[in-house]
């Protein structure tokens, strides 16, 4: 019983930290149309930078991981003024072929930031200071007051994200992009505004996810691809695109890795939605909820 109480809370805390990651990702494909295969790189990269400056410059928690955050959105826009926009704008590549390139761009971008860690920081695991020490007792579970930290933060900026699409003026702007780019160019609204407020969105999202799920379990170069197939498996079991079946996936995901990391090894946490990935795309390749 004190198994099942342990997975039921670690995959409710590690789920919502892979939320917030998710619908940064889902965001940038459902507004833009760009499957950004750097995700894992900005998660890492965020939770390094952080703790460097935690470790080594003995900024305070907070001072650090703002730096992180903010590291993650600058090289967010990075990859969008120097790598996706010109490609989209490219009159040399043909229409039909720009996600291709953008698609690959993004893969050679994480793999630039990922050896750009390896050489900076190294491939050491590393792990970010708690917020809070303690511990609190849940059905005689022994949960750290950090841990609930991390789901409350989680939760707390999705319900913002939320609150910032469905009830302001920027974030219907945002769905407007979603639905008909012609439509906003229509509207009098230029696109490349709205983009350059949905990467820097983005770019905190994957920020603040890295830095929570650092501080959970840690981060090294070496996670990267597995962070980026974990998304990916989410927002394709979610559905491309759709914020919801993002969040929903994540717990599904985050609970199946968990289960495998108890009764199985730590391991081989990312296999399962690996084989859930796969098994999506033969059976229902629009997702749970159905957006493409």
């Amino acid at each position: 019983m004190q198994v099942i109480l342990q997975i039921l809370i670690n995959g409710f805390i590690i789920s919502s930290i892979y939320a917030l990651g998710a619908v940064g990702f889902s965001l940038i494909f459902g507004t833009a149309g760009i499957l950004n295969l750097a995700h894992g790189a900005f998660l890492v990269l965020s939770a390094m930078v952080a703790w460097f400056f935690i470790s080594f410059f003995k900024l305070p928690l907070v001072a650090g991981i703002a730096l992180g955050v903010l590291t993650s959105v600058i090289f967010s826009y990075l990859l969008f003024f120097l790598v996706v926009h010109p490609l989209d704008q490219s009159k040399k590549i043909p229409r039909e072929e720009k996600e291709v390139f953008i698609l690959t761009a993004t893969l050679l971008w994480s793999m630039i930031i990922q050896g750009l860690l390896d050489y900076t920081f190294g491939s050491t695991p590393i792990v970010i200071a708690p917020f809070t020490p303690g511990v609190v007792h849940i059905f005689n579970i022994s949960v750290t007051y950090n841990e609930v930290i991390l789901a409350v933060v989680s939760l707390a900026i999705i319900g913002l994200l939320y609150l910032l699409i469905n009830r302001t003026k920027t974030g219907k702007m945002l769905l407007a992009a979603s639905m008909s780019h012609t439509g906003l160019a229509l509207m009098g609204v230029e696109l490349k505004k709205v983009y350059i407020l949905l990467w820097g969105i983005y770019g905190l999202l994957a920020g603040v996810s890295g830095v929570l799920l650092a501080s959970f379990l840690g981060a090294s170069s070496s996670s990267v691809p597995d962070l980026t197939g974990l998304a990916f498996s989410i927002v394709v079991l979610g559905g491309l695109g759709s914020i919801t079946g993002s969040f929903f996936a994540s717990y599904i995901i985050g609970y199946l890795g968990t289960i495998t990391a108890y009764l199985i090894s730590p391991s081989y946490t990312t296999l399962p939605a690996f084989f859930v990935l796969i098994l999506i795309l033969f059976i229902k390749p629009r997702g749970l909820f159905g957006r493409f």
